[in-house]
């Protein structure tokens, strides 16, 4: 189950969207805690992300601490998320870092474990926040 919250790491830092799209249910739903309206499917979710962290140089996310509860096909997932965003030659700073914990609910499919929900709670913020365009996504 972890291997999908790390594919979604990867995907982001890629930036390979059809990986991204192809870890959500169809009816998944994605929110950002207060930074802008939550994203429902697939394509709203990739739409989204991608054109935040589509123009940037470099993206690296790193996970730690999950905590995993499985019932049955359904499962609660938390973990730390910290992430790194850089975009050269923009004033004010090239980098912008983001950290927080991750908070979903994913469901067994027959492609495997696939996010139902993620939220994206951010504790803490350091750097050019305009590195990802008045939006801060992870």
């Amino acid at each position: 189950m972890v291997d999908v919250v790390v594919a979604y790491a990867t995907a982001l830092d890629t930036k390979d969207w059809a990986l991204l799209g192809s870890l959500f249910t169809d009816a998944a739903i994605f929110e950002f805690a207060g930074r802008f309206e939550r994203q429902e499917g697939p394509a709203a979710i990739v739409a989204l992300i991608s054109a935040v962290l589509g123009p940037l140089d470099a993206t690296q996310h790193i996970n730690t601490n999950h905590v995993v509860t499985v019932h049955g096909d359904e499962a609660e997932h938390t973990c730390y998320f910290q992430a790194q965003h850089v975009r050269r030659g923009l004033p004010g700073g090239e980098q912008f870092i983001v950290a927080g914990a991750y908070v979903d609910r994913l469901r067994r499919t027959p492609g495997g474990w696939r996010f139902a929900h993620r939220s994206v709670r951010k504790t803490w913020m350091r750097g050019n926040s305009e590195i990802t365009g008045h939006v801060s996504v992870t």
